[in-house]
């Protein structure tokens, strides 16, 4: 039986300059989307006869992504303002493998420049994600 796993390549990350949304040059790795919880609440009274719960809102994490340092990219700068300014900003998952694009606002919480020996430079970016993470078809 074949597997139906798909393939990350071409997987981008955009993010949205004035109206349009423009590419984030050179991702290298990804993760957190959907790795978010919800906070249990305790809703047990004395009239019950064990422990009660509820779940609160949902809060969708903290999602962290690699690229190649490529200082003169609109869209790495786009990254850099965006912290500065301290503001949210739309972004967009296009997973290469799939039709499948999730959307979100968040802040830029790190933009950190790495190197090494016998390493390329990169960008490690933080984000954190305020609202909820919307997936639709690629179109």
């Amino acid at each position: 039986m074949a597997t139906s796993a798909s393939v990350s390549k071409g997987t981008k990350l955009k993010i949205k300059s004035g109206s349009t949304f423009i590419n984030i040059a050179e991702l290298k790795d990804f993760s957190g989307i959907g790795g978010g919880s919800a906070a249990v609440l305790d809703a047990t009274s004395l009239d019950s006869s064990a422990k009660e719960k509820l779940i609160g809102l949902m809060d969708e994490g903290s999602p962290k992504f690699t690229f190649n340092y490529i200082p003169g990219d609109a869209g790495q700068t786009a990254l850099r303002t965006a912290r500065s300014a301290g503001t949210s900003a739309d972004f967009q998952l296009v997973l290469g493998g799939t039709a499948k694009t999730y959307s979100f606002s968040a802040f830029v919480l790190t933009n950190e420049i790495t190197g090494g020996v016998d390493t390329v430079t990169e960008l490690a970016t933080g984000l954190e994600i305020t609202g909820a993470v919307t997936e639709a078809a690629t179109v």
